[in-house]
């Protein structure tokens, strides 16, 4: 008995290749047009001249097909598979700030080493704005709020106006641990950095923080982060206490701010021209339809280096009359925060 072999089969002029050694010289069975294929059976594919599908080639099953066939259905099934990453979705994007002192994470009223001498924070506060991720193609995209806010504000000659709050705002509370903050949607795809204000700008810093709704970062906060309508937010907030006599354990606060004999910290920067921008040069991609974390690190014991905490006078700064500690500290914001990565999440 010969072993079949693949030939060509004629039909109404037409070429239609027969692989596996099926003969069709006889012509194809008639399957009408308009009646479903049998259950299992691969629809031909046909390169010749259009002609009506009784006269195409014979049907071939996954049976026949076998094991093409099964390497087919592999191939449909991996081309359907829902975790495709170049999806052109947006990507839903939070900010996962990680605050550390000393090397480790940051716990309040924990003594941590910093500039020489042992401290502790009890409130680690600070704002983050007009935080823009800077794409690939050079696109420059700015995080929104999802409801802009029209609030009472004050213009630069103290007139009473209208003011819309459209950024959006990330009220860091270091000192509570990592709270990861959903920033919302964006394009997808491959970028190189994260641009960041610390502080807060413009009108935003003139505005009536009652009139926002309760649960937007410029609100009123516990423990307050505004002074007035002429002095705005406070930017960054760290209050704690410092060890003043050298023997490894933070002393206690005094009744007198700015005491020499009191072991009260505080830090507090504010004041638009103070306001600090810090670029994160680091590439990463966000996939399309996933939710997914950018993590920054905050390097509390860079953000303070260089102040000397051995002199009373830079132990106690709330911004007015302490500007070279304000101006170090900005100075050393852009090396403090570090972008460590993207993290994928469950939607």
């Amino acid at each position: 008995m010969s072993r079949p072999t693949s030939r060509t089969s004629h039909a109404q002029g037409g070429l239609c290749a027969t692989p596996f050694g099926v003969d069709l010289e006889d012509g194809p069975p008639p399957f009408p047009s308009d009646r479903p294929l049998p259950v299992g059976t691969i629809a031909p594919v046909w390169h010749g001249p259009s002609v009506p599908f009784s006269h195409a080639c014979t049907p071939m099953t996954l049976r026949t097909l076998a094991p093409t066939g099964a390497l087919l259905l592999a191939l449909v099934v991996a081309g359907c598979d829902s975790s495709d990453t170049t999806s052109s979705d947006p990507a839903t994007v939070r900010l996962d700030v990680q605050t550390m002192a000393d090397g480790a994470d940051l716990a309040a009223g924990q003594p941590f080493a910093v500039n020489g001498t042992t401290g502790q924070l009890d409130i680690a506060h600070l704002y983050l704005s007009g935080i823009t991720l800077l794409h690939e193609d050079g696109r420059e995209i700015m995080v929104m709020a999802d409801e802009p806010v029209t609030v009472r504000a004050k213009d630069d000659a103290d007139t009473d106006i209208q003011h819309t709050l459209d950024q959006r705002y990330v009220l860091v509370d270091a000192d509570a641990g990592r709270q990861p903050t959903t920033l919302g949607e964006v394009p997808s795809g491959r970028y190189t950095g994260v641009r960041m204000l610390l502080g807060v700008q413009g009108l935003d810093n003139r505005i009536a923080p009652e009139d926002a709704p309760v649960d937007h970062p410029l609100a009123p906060q516990t423990p307050s982060m505004h002074w007035n309508w002429n002095a705005g937010f406070v930017f960054l907030r760290l209050d704690g206490l410092l060890d003043i006599d050298g023997d490894g354990a933070v002393d206690a606060a005094t009744d007198t701010p700015g005491d020499p004999a009191s072991g009260q910290w505080r830090l507090h920067v504010g004041l638009s021209p103070n306001a600090t921008t810090v670029t994160l040069d680091q590439d990463f991609e966000l996939m399309g339809g996933q939710m997914q974390d950018l993590h920054v690190m905050l390097d509390l014991g860079r953000l303070v280096q260089g102040i000397d905490y051995a002199d009373p006078a830079n132990r106690f700064c709330m911004t007015g009359g302490c500007q070279g500690v304000v101006d170090q500290a900005t100075a050393n914001a852009q090396t403090a925060f570090t972008l460590q990565g993207v993290r994928g999440l469950d939607m």
